[in-house]
């Protein structure tokens, strides 16, 4: 039997609303497009000084702009904020709905329908929970973002420090190469008219090859922190990359370090991203604690029978916890708050044990650069000496050769102690919170 009017009439009424409310639901969704993966490398191909000589600050600056593991970084941080955002979003209630056409040919029937609204109470309360939990693992995303940066920071300073002092003793080897080619080219000459013997030119040819030998230890360090740097501050291996020299660090006195570590807590991006999470999991207990009560679900309906009797309906469902009152949620949830506060707390000793270790470390190399300064200039009078005594066959081959050996070392070592001595001022500022800020708020106002 054929559908009468009313039927059909029934039919096209809940198609039609069926595609509404489809439409209304489709309107505010996302659309898809592909992006495909680059193909080629993303290096800048020029410094932001435009080939002007960089100082510190300046590095640091184009490493929190161009360095690629930060741009990966601040993407993971974005799908961190999204996912906790996405966790704070309150549930959405059931509705539900239904429509009988009848087709039995019986006069006085009407269409029926029953529509439906369910709510689960215990998410609502709870809500407030799961929407902290989640502001707090989006401020622990973001702070771990920024501890990255001020790691990066410290890192691009370190690598300037290494490729300064590297280029610096280069330079100073260098110039020793060319001063005592010179003289065993004079010293050749002299071996070949007989005016020396071998054991005197075998003494110069010593002495070159063992500045050449430095040189070379020199100019792969040199070239090996260059690359480094290059490749934090994101740059081509064309790009000209000058930096402007380096003086003595100031290092923080006893008061000053002892200060940093009682305001650790508030400064280090890291302590406070672990302040974040703790929260946050203060959070998901305290939620797995109210989750052990009683469930309620609540739901309203009106319908209406074939026979046109409407009715409404209020219904309540509650889940009774008679097996599984929530005790394992629980007590992963209080393990888990007692794992984050021992490692806020392990983070934390370990911070005040770095900051006094690198200031005594400081303390030392400070007092080390002082007694080679001070020996330099009298090792530089001796090796004069040495080489007129030594011409004059007043001394041997093997005590001359000690003495200039004994000026190499002293002024590379001074060329290390000089970076190690600013390493660790840069690691102490860092450990401190200290140092890293005015650029990190530079960052802020020049990135897109």
């Amino acid at each position: 039997m054929s559908a009468g009017p009313a039927e059909r009439a029934g039919a096209r009424w809940a198609l039609s609303t069926l595609s509404a409310l489809s439409a209304l639901l489709l309107a505010g969704c996302a659309t898809y497009s592909p992006r495909p993966l680059p193909a080629h490398p993303d290096l800048a191909s020029a410094a932001p000084a435009n080939g002007a000589a960089l100082d510190m600050d300046t590095v640091a600056t184009i490493a929190m702009l161009n360095n690629p593991d930060l741009k990966a970084a601040r993407a993971r941080a974005r799908v961190g904020v999204a996912q906790a955002f996405a966790a704070g979003i309150p549930p959405n209630p059931q509705l539900s709905g239904s429509r009988d056409l009848p087709t039995g040919g019986v006069a006085g029937l009407v269409t029926a329908y029953s529509l439906g609204l369910a709510l689960d109470l215990q998410s609502l309360i709870t809500q407030p929970l799961r929407a902290g939990a989640a502001h707090a693992a989006r401020d622990q995303a973001l702070l771990d973002l920024l501890w990255q940066e001020w790691q990066t920071v410290a890192m691009a300073r370190t690598l300037y420090v290494s490729s300064y002092f590297d280029q610096g003793k280069r330079e100073y080897l260098a110039q020793a190469d060319a001063n005592f080619t010179q003289q065993n080219q004079g010293t050749e000459r002299a071996l070949q008219a007989g005016d020396i013997g071998l054991d005197q030119a075998g003494g110069d040819v010593a002495v070159l090859a063992d500045i050449r030998s430095r040189q070379g230890a020199a100019q792969r360090s040199a070239l090996q922190a260059d690359q480094a740097l290059r490749a934090l501050l994101g740059l081509t291996a064309e790009v000209p990359m000058p930096l402007l020299a380096l003086a003595e660090p100031a290092v923080p006195d006893h008061d000053a370090v002892a200060a940093g570590i009682a305001r650790l807590p508030g400064a280090r991006p890291d302590l406070l991203a672990l302040q974040a999470g703790y929260r946050s999991q203060e959070r998901r207990l305290h939620q797995a604690v109210l989750a052990q009560f009683p469930g309620i679900s609540v739901a309203f309906g009106s319908a209406r029978d074939t026979s046109d009797i409407h009715t409404r309906s209020l219904g309540v469902t509650l889940n009774l916890p008679l097996f599984d009152h929530g005790q394992r949620d629980i007590a992963v949830q209080r393990a888990t708050r007692e794992q984050l506060r021992a490692e806020y707390q392990a983070r934390l000793d370990l911070a005040s044990a770095d900051a006094w270790r690198l200031w005594s470390e400081a303390q030392q190399l400070q007092l080390q650069i002082r007694e080679a300064s001070e020996r330099l200039p009298q090792l530089q009078r001796l090796a004069v000496s040495s080489a007129k005594a030594y011409a004059a066959r007043d001394i041997t081959a093997t005590t001359y050769l000690t003495t200039l050996s004994t000026v190499l070392n002293s002024q590379t070592e001074l060329f290390d102690l000089r970076a190690s001595l600013w390493s660790d001022v840069i690691a102490l500022g860092t450990v401190l919170g200290t140092q890293v800020e005015p650029v990190t708020a530079a960052q802020r106002t020049q990135a897109p």
